[in-house]
């Protein structure tokens, strides 16, 4: 988990790196943590991070700006605000804030909120461990554009690049429960955010990928299909 604490004011990242590490090794979480007390730094790095705290007012750039950028980065991020100033609750919002924090911080208030932001981040991500790798990664489940077995491998297709993962097919059909995703023939789960067009014995994703319909599940996908549209 990549975790940024940014506040222009040395002693409040101190004492919140000592609050966030403390609740990282307790809850023995893998975690890298980058501080900064110079916003114009992180924006100029073109770091993406998984949990965020920001103190808002910051020069050059509020903490508002500094979200906005590093929510393109990676939109599932978790952001905090550290703020005493309700004039910026209402930009905050339309970032979706995960919470607000007062200084000084108080710690029982601050786990709580972990304890939330490690639940939501939980399931908004899945842990692949790659084929000829020692090493496993992060996915945001709303980048994986289909999962599919073949040649006695599973493939991973993501926004980022494919993997072949240890997991096996049916790992990954019961791992991700989602409402957005479903299992179009034995061998293929599918995103459907990513499907541009669907025809009856087939779906066709924005990449041009095309992807067959297997005769006995086209009824209950036309349905599925459906539905999903009426959700969004």
């Amino acid at each position: 988990m990549r975790i940024l604490i940014c506040d222009d004011e040395q002693k409040y990242v101190d004492e919140l790196q000592v609050f966030i590490e403390k609740y990282m090794q307790n809850h023995l979480y893998s975690y890298t943590l980058t501080t900064a007390v110079n916003p114009l730094s992180i924006i100029e790095s073109g770091e993406a991070f998984d949990l965020i705290l920001l103190d808002i007012q910051m020069e050059p750039f509020n903490g508002i700006s500094v979200a906005k950028e590093l929510k393109s980065r990676n939109k599932k991020a978790v952001v905090f605000f550290i703020t005493s100033y309700n004039e910026y609750i209402d930009d905050a919002m339309d970032i979706q804030a995960f919470r607000y924090f007062d200084k000084p911080f108080q710690p029982k208030r601050l786990y709580s909120g972990l304890d939330k932001a490690m639940e939501y981040i939980d399931n908004a991500y899945v842990d692949v461990f790659v084929v000829g790798s020692n090493d496993s990664c992060r996915v945001i489940i709303d980048d994986i554009k289909y999962i599919k077995y073949e040649n006695r491998k599973t493939h991973m297709v993501t926004n980022h690049g494919t993997f072949i993962t240890k997991q096996p097919f049916s790992y990954w059909c019961e791992t991700i429960s989602n409402s957005f995703f479903y299992r179009v023939h034995k061998s293929f789960l599918v995103n459907l955010h990513f499907v541009d067009y669907y025809r009856y014995k087939e779906i066709i994703l924005f990449d041009g990928t095309r992807i067959s319909v297997a005769p006995r599940r086209q009824a209950d996908f036309r349905k599925f299909w459906f539905l999903y549209l009426q959700k969004r």
